[in-house]
């Protein structure tokens, strides 16, 4: 082990099956994702497939790339898309018809019919209610609406579901609020719960999924820091070409040296 890796291992601290990384590894385990799957929807599986591990979609370079926590069918070709999703997002139903329109380009290959697309679920299992009426789910689905004001289901086999882990109201089942009390408190009152918990610890304790974890980590923290540093140089660019704009409206300055100006990137430009 190098010195570096000793570093990584005294600086990484348990985190709970909350964290996407650690919902990821545990849901890589047949045996815990199978049964999390049949207690949130209320249906038996008979098996599930791994297509990819953390399945990475970019379909395009200049295309928004997107990362899934959990990408798995099952014996009759339906997709999942599991997401552990803790922070408010206020984009959420939006990301959510991001992910199932990339996993549609990414099943249907060129000149395909469109009978080939499988059903698909996208699935975001939150800490947090999405929408506010304390639900324990949520299932969005695509419906036409008749000239009566009543709606009929679309039929396109896409399907949206969010999970609110901290929901009241509904009827589920005592297994999916003991696996929800789980998610939010820890507790393992049950023997799905405690084999899920086994294997949170089991990997906490883990020197080669530390080291992992907290180089990932790090490259998250440096990702996020530079795109702050590119949002905060884009700010200060339009607000450059802002003030440019505005001497030019009040006269204090030519288009011609306003475009000098802008093509300098400073106000001080060389022979005037």
């Amino acid at each position: 082990m190098t010195v570096k890796e000793k570093i990584l291992i005294k600086q990484f601290k348990p985190v709970t099956i909350q964290d996407d990384m650690m919902f990821g590894t545990v849901m890589a385990d047949p045996k815990c994702c199978k049964p999390f799957l049949e207690t949130i929807l209320g249906i038996k599986i008979q098996k599930i497939e791994y297509p990819e591990r953390q399945k990475t979609i970019a379909l395009a370079a200049n295309a928004k790339s997107i990362r899934m926590d959990v990408y798995i069918e099952d014996e009759e070709r339906t997709v999942y898309d599991v997401e552990m999703q803790t922070g408010r997002n206020r984009n959420l139903p939006r990301r959510s018809r991001y992910y199932q329109g990339m996993i549609d380009l990414n099943i249907l290959a060129k000149g395909e019919d469109y009978v080939n697309l499988k059903k698909s679920l996208v699935i975001f299992v939150c800490t947090f209610d999405p929408f506010g009426y304390d639900e324990y789910i949520y299932r969005c689905g695509e419906y036409y609406q008749l000239s009566d004001g009543s709606y009929r289901q679309l039929g396109d086999d896409a399907w949206k579901i969010f999970v609110n882990a901290d929901g009241h109201k509904g009827n589920v089942s005592d297994a999916f609020k003991i696996l929800m009390r789980y998610i939010m408190e820890g507790e393992a009152k049950d023997p799905y719960t405690q084999t899920l918990e086994e294997k949170v610890t089991a990997i906490n304790n883990n020197d080669e999924w530390k080291v992992s974890y907290m180089t990932w980590a790090i490259k998250l923290a440096d990702e996020r820091r530079d795109a702050r540093e590119e949002g905060r140089k884009e700010g200060r660019k339009e607000g450059y070409e802002e003030l440019l704009k505005n001497l030019v409206k009040s006269g204090d300055l030519s288009p011609e040296k306003a475009a000098q100006y802008s093509r300098n990137g400073s106000l001080t430009v060389s022979g005037t």
